[in-house]
């Protein structure tokens, strides 16, 4: 059964505060740095791994007793797995699973600097252990999954999304209008490893251009990326790096008539997510019209019908 999502703002709080510095985070910022996991040795430490992927934090989780569905189950990025803890889990087990998530970064901070690891709290396990699932979870779960919507009349929908992938950003682009018409799109890559949120802001800078070769004047702009959404509507305030960036994109938006950024459950980006994952194994770049690849064209009638 899906979930129900966590609100943008609280997807984007968890996004845009991915501090922990993981080997792939810092090698994001230090090209001479490793990006192994120091505890277990997979070849790539992202945050997902550190926290439930990695066999020591799998001891731990373990040991608290945390359910093998949230467990065993792959996720490629850890608000997936945040928003299925959050709705099988009270609000009570919520607070000690974070707890020994905690504990379960410190160990791995105490192997890294002293050598050895710690037991993680057993207050925190204990409590954990126990739980019985008889409260609500902090989120309902919901059979119902976000679909993609069309646009209001006279405004056109850019769907776009990024990945990264074996040192390659690639990049989707798809163009609707309110009939569910494609307009046009594009899909491509560059060979650069990029953080997350550059890479989301790199798709979105792609989309502006292909939708100043259409000559579009009303505009709805649509990611699951909620950090890049929440940066574009507090630009203003934004004095980083990637707020200077996306302060100067912004004036590319003047072009149209009527513009907006939306947040959208990543459900609602299938086919844009299907044309990042086409650039990679046809290794192109390309942009089309009315007449897109065929490849996508039962994302499209799967759009247009739900």
């Amino acid at each position: 059964m899906a979930s129900t999502p966590l609100s943008p703002p609280i997807r984007g709080f968890f996004s845009r505060h991915e501090l922990l510095p993981t080997n792939t985070k810092i090698s994001s910022i230090r090209q001479d740095f490793r990006r192994d996991c120091p505890r277990c040795g997979a070849s790539v430490e992202t945050l997902i791994h550190a926290l439930k992927d990695c066999q020591a934090a799998q001891a731990i989780l373990t040991l608290g007793g945390l359910d093998g569905r949230l467990l065993n189950k792959d996720y490629s990025y850890y608000i997936d797995w945040i928003e299925d803890v959050m709705c099988f889990l009270d609000k009570k087990v919520v607070a000690d699973f974070i707890t020994m998530l905690w504990d379960s970064w410190n160990n791995q901070n105490n192997y890294v600097f002293r050598g050895k690891e710690e037991e993680a709290g057993q207050n925190s396990l204990l409590d954990f252990q126990i739980h019985n699932l008889v409260n609500k979870p902090v989120l309902p779960i919901s059979p119902t999954l976000k679909k993609w919507e069309k646009p209001p009349c006279r405004t056109v929908k850019i769907n776009f999304d990024v990945i990264v992938f074996t040192n390659k950003t690639c990049f989707g682009v798809i163009v609707r209008d309110s009939n569910v018409f494609v307009l046009g799109g594009g899909g491509g890559f560059k060979a650069e490893d990029m953080t997350a949120e550059w890479t989301k802001l790199y798709a979105f800078e792609e989309g502006l251009k292909i939708a100043r070769s259409l000559n579009i004047a009303n505009a709805i702009f649509e990611t699951n990326c909620a950090s890049l959404v929440n940066r574009v509507k507090n630009r203003k305030e934004d004095i980083t790096i990637i707020g200077y960036r996306i302060k100067k994109t912004f004036k590319t938006m003047e072009m149209f008539t009527i513009v907006a950024v939306k947040w959208a459950n990543r459900s609602c980006n299938k086919v844009v997510d299907f044309m990042c994952k086409y650039a990679i194994i046809n290794n192109c770049n390309l942009v089309f019209g009315m007449d897109y690849p065929r490849e996508i064209h039962d994302f499209v009638i799967g759009d247009s019908i739900n």
